[in-house]
């Protein structure tokens, strides 16, 4: 998977404090407030695990980070109300889109194309997705920047 070593690097530099779960669908993100600076912190997390079908509950977590498009974040802010009576988190759910994935690949070799810039579409291993590459070296000027120096 293109997330998978993100996912191990964070657990390393973590000490392995922090949990990755890929395969989990959040079903309610409870919230409650601090007793001590009066903030609301995340309390409790429900999901469907995925590869077991079973839901599931974590307690007493730090923090959650969840990496999701505009269908995840409408359907946890769904149904999860204590997250819906946040404005941010109801325009969050409230955005229109496409999901989208960006990856930047640096490869070891020239590769040379008619054009810059370039359209995949209608491969029927796609699946009704397609995308745009662009070859950045050849549209921009050459600099450090450009190959993550």
């Amino acid at each position: 998977s293109l997330i998978q070593p993100l996912a191990e690097r964070l657990v390393q530099e973590e000490y392995g404090q922090l949990n990755v779960m890929g395969g989990c669908r959040v079903k309610e993100v409870s919230l409650e407030q601090s007793e001590i600076d009066g903030k609301m912190h995340a309390s409790k997390l429900t999901y469907l695990d995925t590869k077991s079908g079973q839901m599931e509950t974590i307690e007493d977590i730090d923090g959650i980070i969840m990496a999701v498009g505009n269908q995840g974040m409408s359907s946890i802010v769904t149904s999860s109300p204590d997250l819906a009576k946040f404005p941010v988190f109801s325009k969050a759910a409230s955005l229109k889109g496409i999901d989208v994935i960006s990856c930047r690949l640096w490869f070891d070799r020239k590769v040379s194309t008619r054009s810059p810039a370039n359209v995949f579409s209608r491969f029927d291993a796609l699946r009704g997705a397609g995308g745009t590459f662009f070859m950045l070296d050849q549209l921009q000027e050459d600099s450090p920047e450009l190959w993550g120096d």
